[in-house]
């Protein structure tokens, strides 16, 4: 039997997980640790990965795919390709090389894939869509939670650009009586992540069922104008805030209070339309780390 391993690197928690080569979405075992410094989050990852290893009595993956929080360097003629670059966290901004520590655990001929943790698990829900391969549908997937991130699969691949998607980060105006500063970790005032992510929550907490209203709003914004530059087939929404139920209706509210009607979409006029167009991942809470396991998969079959 071969096999792949997956890294989801997040802010507060990371994951290594194992699974069939050919099945990403079945989890042989997995592994969940705090999101501390570089050197002792990933060597506990490794060691993970490694004790599996023995355990199921292989020499070594076919591939490992890492996703992972950022910004990164996803450039691979750069000489800082596989690290974590400007990332509000300080003792990984700048120093952590992601991909030279997993190349040094493993054989150095083992394929390692390198995404972020939403261009991952948008690949993910992309292969789960039944579609013609002439024509793969476009998915966005945005986590919320200790940050916001937003990625893209468009024409069958990750966007890559001079970087990556930050939609985390776009502007948008502030909700009308909304007086909160934002709490961006670069200043950027009414950026999306500064007003919603968990920060933003907890210290909005006084304003009790109002703060859902509030983050349903600049949700709704961002899904709004990724819809008018992307036109994406389906918008997934997943991260530790979105366990928070109630967000969803909100935010496919405020989509479409915002739109005013502009598109002449027919899922965008009813309910269980929106209800398919801005959705749960279909992977549940495990959406980040199968991401990671299916661009270990597709490493392996590009290789």
């Amino acid at each position: 039997m071969a096999y792949i391993a997956g890294v989801e690197l997040g802010g507060t928690t990371c994951l290594a997980a194992v699974a069939e080569l050919h099945h990403p979405s079945k989890i042989v075992d997995c592994f969940e640790t705090e999101t501390t410094t570089p050197q002792e989050t990933l060597t506990s990852l490794s060691k993970f990965l490694k004790e599996k290893l023995a355990s199921l009595n292989i020499s070594g993956y076919v591939s490992v795919g890492i996703a992972s929080f950022g910004p990164v360097d996803l450039r691979k003629g750069s000489k800082t390709y596989g690290h974590i670059t400007t990332t509000p966290k300080e003792a990984w901004r700048n120093s952590a090389d992601i991909v030279g520590f997993f190349k040094s655990e493993f054989r150095d001929c083992t394929p390692i894939g390198f995404e972020t943790d939403v261009n991952a698990p948008a690949m993910a829900e992309m292969a789960q869509i039944v579609h013609d391969p002439a024509d793969p549908p476009t998915v966005v997937y945005i986590t919320v939670g200790t940050g916001i991130g937003v990625g893209a699969v468009v024409g069958g691949a990750p966007i890559h650009g001079l970087l990556h998607p930050e939609g985390g980060h776009m502007m948008v105006p502030p909700l009308a009586g909304d007086s909160y500063p934002g709490g961006c970790a670069y200043n950027h005032g009414c950026c999306v992540e500064g007003m919603v992510h968990s920060k933003a929550i907890a210290a909005r907490a006084g304003d009790n069922h109002e703060v859902w209203e509030k983050a349903g709003y600049y949700l709704g914004a961002l899904c709004l104008n990724i819809t008018y530059i992307l036109s994406p087939h389906v918008i997934v929404l997943g991260g530790g805030i979105m366990k928070r139920k109630v967000l969803y209706g909100i935010i496919r509210r405020w989509f479409k209070d915002l739109l005013k009607g502009y598109l002449d979409v027919e899922k965008f006029k009813t309910d269980e339309g929106l209800a398919s167009y801005i959705r749960e991942s279909v992977f549940g809470d495990s959406a980040g780390i199968i991401g990671a396991l299916e661009l270990a998969r597709k490493e392996a079959c590009d290789t």
